[in-house]
């Protein structure tokens, strides 16, 4: 009896221990060999970022979950055939080791079927992207983000009972998808590509055409509130226009992308730029719509419109 005691107590430790390991470490596995599905018919090659080696590529790629306070470490293993890549948040401040477990005083970038070893503490609850910063934007561009969700450590701050939607949008312009310039040799130097102008031609919310996001709310559920998050990943400004009886509650992010206006709250967002916001809907008319702006930052002028219906 006393061996089986001793061998339950055993394996309730080990359980333990990697039950604790799990919730502390993140694999994330940064790939060139994805596939997006823009509409029928049309396939393009993607990079991006998974969790297993099973995974398909998703735009946006592997998610990073933690409370606020906690510290995360990631393991990155860059299996991509490419160049060198590394992973980088303008908004958070990312440790990287080495083997040793010693912190880099030089971060380096990760070579093809090599690890690195990433740690940062969540101290500030919020959405962020994160992303490869290597041939900026290229790499951006063909897939290599994520999003760090940092929750608040009292759950009372974000209820349960609130849906929560994420509409991570962004451009992609085919020409930068094509296997002569994905499929580029590895080079050690990571020398920046030779590319072609950016015009995108698609235009995306999580990886789908705007025509195919059914809305935000389901109508039987109007008087409850959403939990938006809000993430460019694209080069463009976005510039969502929210219908006037609309009411916005700033949850997390820089308060002066919202603009509060008679026809209805505009929020816009640069490159890279996240919020998180609540979207009271009740007073809102059954049939309107949210007008979604892809506008070039240089001639500001708006490319591309997208009409998205508030309900379904």
């Amino acid at each position: 009896m006393k061996k089986w005691n001793k061998i339950l107590l055993g394996f309730l430790f080990l359980f333990i221990i990697t039950f604790s390991f799990s919730q502390n470490e993140k694999l994330i596995i940064g790939r060139t060999t994805g596939k997006l599905s823009i509409r029928k018919n049309l396939e393009i090659r993607t990079f991006g970022f998974t969790n297993s080696l099973s995974a398909q590529v998703t735009f946006p790629g592997s998610d990073i979950q933690v409370k606020q306070g906690d510290s995360l470490n990631i393991d990155f293993w860059n299996i991509s055939q490419g160049n060198p890549v590394s992973l980088f948040c303008k908004e958070i401040e990312f440790r990287q080791r080495n083997k040793d477990n010693e912190v880099m005083k030089t971060k380096e970038a990760i070579h093809h079927m090599e690890h690195g070893f990433y740690s940062f503490q969540a101290k500030k609850a919020g959405t962020y992207l994160y992303y490869s910063p290597e041939n900026y934007p290229f790499n951006l561009q063909a897939g290599m983000f994520g999003l760090i969700i940092i929750r608040p450590k009292q759950t009372d701050a974000a209820p349960k009972s609130l849906a929560e939607v994420l509409w991570c949008s962004n451009e992609i312009d085919t020409k930068w998808h094509t296997n002569a310039i994905m499929g580029t040799e590895y080079d050690a130097e990571n020398k920046p590509l030779i590319l072609p102008d950016y015009k995108p031609d698609y235009f995306l919310i999580n990886g789908k055409t705007t025509i195919n996001i059914k809305g935000l709310q389901s109508l039987d559920n109007k008087k409850e509130a959403v939990f938006l998050r809000l993430v460019n990943s694209g080069l463009y400004v976005h510039e969502i226009q929210f219908p006037p009886e609309t009411k916005l509650e700033l949850i997390s992010g820089n308060e002066t992308s919202i603009k509060v206006l008679s026809q209805g709250n505009k929020v816009r967002l640069n490159s890279g730029e996240c919020l998180e916001i609540l979207a009271f809907l009740e007073n809102t008319n059954d049939k309107d719509s949210i007008v979604y702006h892809f506008i070039n930052p240089v001639s500001n002028k708006i490319i591309y419109q997208a009409n998205i219906p508030v309900f379904y």
